[in-house]
């Protein structure tokens, strides 16, 4: 099957319809899915340039919809994240994991489910808050005309606040995984993290020792996780550069880079040894 063959639909279900005419596989087998979660760097921390509201061929995100109401698919284009502490439109790696993912998969088109949210910890992304339970809800919906292909995440700046969430930080995390493939009724469901960036600690905001000792801890959490947990992958961000002076956030071509780093992570865990 080619991209020309896929077929209009105006609506998918009865609780899953379609904000406008779409393009997906007629098959649950060729909507691949993928669940985006974390805080800014996920969700995006830099302003949109001309262009980021085009979308991207062959992948769409889900709208959010509150409790009840049933979730919708636009187009795939910045920006994809609806919960921001500021409201802006932001920029992040999301579309171009997508791109990079399809670009050799004809036939496949990228369900971008986008549930990050910039200045949250992990505790506030985990089971029992309410980002947890809308972004397992939008899955769920998803996957009533989709496969569930992985889990992006890139969080970890908010724990590096003070020493009690970075203590607690890796038994977190593996708990988050959990918990993430039981609701999601897949054991093996591929999550995979992003590191903090490596100018995160030079900022004059965030440069203290102490600070700077907790980052490198978050890092180090991060960076272990495939030796601890089946089925995860690591993404470095080597080479990534800041959108400001403050320097917590990854600039336009940061983003880009990292999201072709995850598509690249994604498909070397599938790699035969």
């Amino acid at each position: 099957m080619n991209h020309s063959a896929f077929l209009c639909i105006l609506f998918f279900t009865a609780s899953l319809q379609a904000e406008e005419s779409v393009n997906i596989p007629s098959s649950k087998e060729n909507f691949h899915l993928f669940l985006l979660m974390g805080q800014s760097n996920m969700s995006g921390g830099v302003g949109l340039a001309v262009g980021d509201t085009q979308p991207v061929p062959h992948v769409l995100k889900m709208r959010y919809a509150k409790e009840g109401d049933a979730p919708k698919w636009a187009l795939g284009a910045h920006p994809l994240h609806p919960r921001r502490p500021n409201k802006k439109a932001r920029f992040g790696p999301g579309l171009s994991f997508a791109e990079t993912y399809v670009a050799d998969k004809p036939g496949v088109v990228v369900g971008l489910i986008p549930m990050a949210c910039g200045g949250r910890s992990i505790v506030q992304l985990s089971k029992g808050s309410e980002i947890y339970g809308d972004a397992i809800r939008h899955t769920k919906a998803a996957m009533q005309v989709g496969t569930l292909k992985g889990v992006l995440w890139h969080q970890g700046e908010s724990d590096t606040v003070e020493q009690t969430r970075t203590a607690a930080y890796e038994k977190r995390l593996h708990r988050l995984i959990k918990d993430v493939r039981e609701d999601l009724g897949n054991p093996q469901l591929p999550f995979i993290v992003g590191n903090l960036a490596e100018f995160y600690g030079t900022g004059k905001d965030h440069k203290a020792p102490d600070r700077v000792a907790r980052i490198t801890k978050i890092k180090e959490i991060l960076r272990s996780l495939p030796k601890k947990v089946p089925h995860t992958g690591f993404v470095e961000s080597t080479g990534c550069t800041p959108a400001a002076r403050a320097k917590v956030h990854f600039d336009r071509k940061s983003c880009l880079l990292m999201g072709k780093r995850y598509a690249k992570v994604y498909t070397d865990m599938f790699a035969k040894p």
